[in-house]
């Protein structure tokens, strides 16, 4: 695992890339995945007594549906760039930082893993932590670029 830990030095100021977020094995899995949790509860809808549901146990229900629906549409759909001194990711919500207000980043990368680990950067601007993933190998390489002060 190849990790880089540095305090940011340098402003990465010429840099304009941006590529999805994660890897299309990553969102490969994810759609099994929900197409696993969708197939796997038909029998259970089939065979429930909907006058039975509580208004609680519906609303917990649609809560998980939501949550679930949302995190694995905006997998598919995240972008991850770089462009003039500012680093963003779309996701539910918008992830972007300055890269002049960062004052520690850490590159998570596995070689040979990428498409299944999505590589990471890892910032803190004072007491808390952004996490921004790249599967473009262009994003990495700016990412790799920051940490080294390059």
């Amino acid at each position: 695992m190849s990790e880089g830990s540095v305090t940011v030095g340098g402003i990465v100021d010429d840099v304009a890339v941006e590529g999805p977020a994660f890897p299309m094995l990553i969102k490969i899995v994810a759609t099994l995945f929900v197409a696993a949790i969708v197939f796997s509860g038909m029998p259970a809808l089939q065979e429930m007594q909907w006058s039975e549901l509580t208004n609680t146990a519906a609303f917990v229900w649609g809560c998980a549906a939501l949550v679930t629906g949302l995190v694995y549409f905006w997998m598919l759909k995240s972008r991850t760039s770089i462009r003039d001194g500012v680093i963003e990711q779309t996701w539910i919500w918008n992830k972007r930082i300055a890269v002049d207000q960062i004052r520690q980043a850490k590159f998570i990368y596995v070689p040979h893993l990428t498409w299944l680990i999505a590589p990471r950067l890892v910032v803190r601007s004072g007491v808390s932590a952004t996490v921004f993933y790249a599967a473009e190998p262009a994003v990495q390489k700016a990412f790799a670029r920051l940490v080294s002060g390059g």
